[in-house]
């Protein structure tokens, strides 16, 4: 049997593909049913006694007795389950808590249960065998799929926190397992270049087919760290030994330092090999080391556009097929197709509502259902899952863009308000004015009268602040980089997902940009002159992509 036939029946086994593609025709019933199980499994839990879980019978009873909530309604039953508490959201206990950034300064700690890994990675296996069934050469050799660490930290009762990706690459099915291209244990290196060293000294030596990774700035990371290291990986295949630069024993936990082993046995030909390509094309490129390399998965939607155009060069004209919209909250979409970054909503994976897009800030919105959608309505979604979230509001705008059956398939359009996430991080307005007025402090900076912060799409991207400063008050350039090094380290200390992206070199440190004063009374006026009322212009803190940015360049025509 051809081994990607083979990958492909049983990645069919394990998904319940069919029970999947059934659901489409219906996904109605399907959601009814996924709701009803997670409310009746958890019913004996604290929340679900404080919701009177036992008296649910049908949506309009669950709508009734659960709020739509953001995460700070759920905070003290998750501290309660992190001190060691059980049956607090669920009656499972945690496998892990997923870290991610909050609405506040505080972190989110969001809990995996073994159900709710089991409804992610059902998710997980229907994308990977669409792509298989579509792309067959794909499951000939092995994919290249970057995680992160499932074990940063662990609460006071030792329950870990940490990536769910992390997680899923242990859970793996063995089976599946052994078609990926690296260990597991390489999501626990922290230093940037150690990581991708080995996750390229590892690669190189197998033909690998698929590179998955969720934001195509690490597969730039990946093609520039290749050529910067090109001379130093082909000695070390050739010897089969691991360059002096980076040392297992400090870079990798005791425990974890075997899982290498494998990966050091010389092999001259192959060296010889890429030392020829070397030669012949001035460097080393993803697309000529694995001449195979048939699909790349990784997210297209929102301004990942800025990245995906660049991925040709390194890649070549592979195949860009959506990861789909997911976060540490849950698996959103399926995508089936390589056109886009649309996805069928994962209907079989957790219970979903919506509230169109001009109404998600009444007082009294209208929450709709699956069957309620329609094609290019755009809608704010919400989770309810099996790791004990309930109608929880992620701030997340999608937009229907088709239907597959009777199943709308769903794109990310960007973050709600007041959020910022380019790379992952998430960061909202109220982790950016913490920064800021503990900047102002620890820099000593007098004068501020006018902040915004705005993400610049750079290669990597890094946020700009705008600053307005009193006529007489003037910023030297020692205080200048002093302030960005201090409000770089503030947000590192409020948002675990900004400070991966900035370790992991996919955002760079933030920049401060001085305007001339009365800079914000002349936009603000400007505003007014568009028609909008003047009490209610607010230039904000947290600005979206280029929008502020442009405003100021019209200010300045």
């Amino acid at each position: 049997m051809h081994w990607d036939i083979y990958i492909g029946q049983i990645l069919r086994k394990l998904a319940h593909v069919d029970g999947f593609y059934r659901a489409l025709k219906n996904p109605a019933e399907a959601q009814r049913q996924k709701l009803n199980k997670i409310i009746k499994a958890n019913t004996e839990s604290q929340f679900g006694k404080d919701h009177h879980f036992a008296q649910i019978e049908n949506y309009k009873d669950y709508q009734s007795r659960v709020p739509a909530s953001d995460y700070e309604y759920f905070r003290p039953y998750v501290e309660r389950l992190a001190k060691g508490e059980l049956k607090q959201l669920t009656v499972e206990e945690p496998l892990m808590f997923a870290t991610t950034s909050g609405t506040t300064a505080s972190p989110k700690w969001l809990p995996v249960t073994p159900q709710h890994l089991s409804d992610y990675t059902h998710a997980f296996h229907v994308h990977n065998y669409s792509i298989i069934n579509d792309i067959p050469k794909a499951a000939t050799g092995k994919f290249l799929t970057i995680a992160s660490n499932d074990e940063e930290s662990r609460t006071m009762s030792g329950i870990p926190c940490g990536a769910i990706s992390g997680l899923l690459a242990r859970k793996q099915s063995p089976i599946i397992k052994r078609h990926f291209a690296l260990p597991y244990e390489i999501c626990k290196v922290k230093d940037v270049d150690a990581k991708y060293y080995l996750m390229l000294r590892a690669a190189l030596m197998q033909d690998v087919t698929a590179v998955v990774g969720c934001n195509p700035s690490s597969l730039l990371l990946l093609g520039d760290q290749l050529k910067k290291y090109s001379h130093d990986l082909i000695g070390d295949i050739a010897n089969g030994t691991l360059s002096k630069k980076f040392d297992l024993s400090d870079i990798l936990p005791p425990d974890a330092q075997g899982c290498f082993d494998k990966y050091l046995n010389p092999d001259p030909k192959r060296a010889r090999h890429l030392e020829g390509l070397l030669e012949r094309n001035g460097s080393l490129r993803p697309e000529n080391i694995w001449p195979n390399l048939s699909v790349i998965s990784c997210w297209k939607g929102g301004p990942m556009s800025f990245y995906l155009d660049k991925l040709n060069d390194l890649y070549g004209p592979v195949p860009v097929r959506d990861l789909g919209y997911m976060a540490s909250e849950g698996r959103g979409t399926i995508p089936i197709h390589n056109e886009g970054s649309s996805g069928i909503l994962a209907v079989t994976s957790h219970f979903f509502e919506f509230v169109e897009e001009d109404e998600i800030e009444k007082e009294n919105p209208t929450y709709l259902t699956v069957e309620d959608l329609k094609l290019n309505g755009r809608y704010y979604i919400f989770f309810t899952t099996s790791a004990g979230i309930y109608r929880y509001n992620i701030n997340d705008l999608m937009e229907v863009t088709g239907f597959v059956a009777n199943t709308p398939l769903i794109r990310f359009v960007r973050k709600g308000l007041g959020v910022s996430s380019i790379t992952g991080e998430k960061l909202t307005e109220e982790q950016v004015l913490v920064a800021l007025n503990q900047s102002v402090q620890l820099a000593r900076l007098e004068g501020l009268v006018h902040f915004t912060v705005e993400v610049k799409l750079s290669s990597p991207p890094h946020y700009v602040c705008y600053v307005e400063m009193a006529e007489n008050n003037l910023i030297g350039r020692e205080k200048h980089h002093e302030f960005e090094r201090i409000f770089d380290q503030c947000l590192i200390a409020q948002n675990p997902e900004y400070k991966d992206k900035r370790l992991g070199l996919r955002l760079d440190r933030p920049r401060l940009e001085l305007l001339k004063p009365g800079t914000y009374t002349r936009l603000r006026q400007q505003r007014v002159k568009e028609g909008a009322p003047e009490a209610q212009v607010k230039i904000p803190l947290l600005s979206a992509p280029q929008s502020f940015s442009q405003r100021l360049e019209l200010l300045q025509r």
